[in-house]
């Protein structure tokens, strides 16, 4: 899948537009990180504050996750023990944020299932009273 990172320093937004061919979103998130702890020394000795800055992965359609350059300090503080759970977390997200895509996907159905009933509908009754004239 592609992903794109767009970095965001407070309010605006820098975008992505080459992006990444990676395997998943986890990989995704940990090429993000990689990056992140890169760009962190050179922003201090900028003198830039990373905490004003993150990644938002995308799919190019949504943002499928934010990581703030924040992680990258609190992952320096706890060591790397904390990876098995933040995997596990990553696969709860995506599982949570691909059945909201699928349930949105079905109400859209609906409710252009809906309109095309109400269009027809529409239309006899616009027969019915053209042949009454």
């Amino acid at each position: 899948m592609h992903y794109y990172f767009h970095l965001r320093i407070g309010s605006t937004i820098s975008p992505d537009e080459i992006g990444l061919d990676l395997p998943d979103v986890e990989t995704a998130y940990l090429e993000a990180f990689k990056a992140a702890e890169e760009m962190w020394s050179e922003l201090l000795a900028d003198g830039l504050d990373p905490l004003m800055r993150s990644f938002e992965i995308s799919d190019g359609r949504q943002v499928l996750m934010t990581l703030p350059f924040r992680e990258v300090l609190e992952r320096a503080r706890k060591g790397t023990a904390g990876l098995p759970g933040l995997t596990q977390s990553l696969h709860a997200e995506l599982a949570k944020r691909k059945e909201l895509t699928a349930t949105l996907r079905e109400n859209v159905k609906t409710i252009q299932e809906t309109l095309e009933d109400a269009q027809k509908t529409l239309e006899r009754a616009r027969e019915i009273l053209s042949r009454g004239r």
